[in-house]
C-alpha cells in the first residue's frame, strides 16, 4: 500500500535572485504561471515570497494581493 505524499514547490526563495538562479520568477504573472505549472506537475502546495518587478523582496500587502489575482 502506498502512502500519500504532499509535494511543496518553493518558487521564489526569500532573497535569491536571477544571478543565482535564472529561472526564479519575479513578477506576479511569472509567479502565477510557475505556480500553475507546479500544481499541474503534482504539487499540493506552493510557497512564495512576493517580489517587486525587479526581483527585490516585497513586503507590502498589495504585492501579495497581486499574486492572488494573477
Amino acid at each position: 500500500m502506498s502512502r500519500p505524499v504532499i509535494l511543496t514547490a518553493a518558487l521564489t526563495g526569500a532573497l535569491a535572485d536571477r544571478r543565482q538562479c535564472p529561472a526564479i520568477p519575479y513578477t506576479a504573472a511569472e509567479i502565477a504561471a510557475e505556480a500553475r505549472r507546479s500544481l499541474e506537475a503534482g504539487a499540493s502546495i506552493v510557497h512564495v515570497h512576493a517580489r517587486q518587478d525587479d526581483g527585490k523582496p516585497a513586503y507590502d500587502i498589495e504585492s501579495y494581493r497581486k499574486l492572488t489575482s494573477s
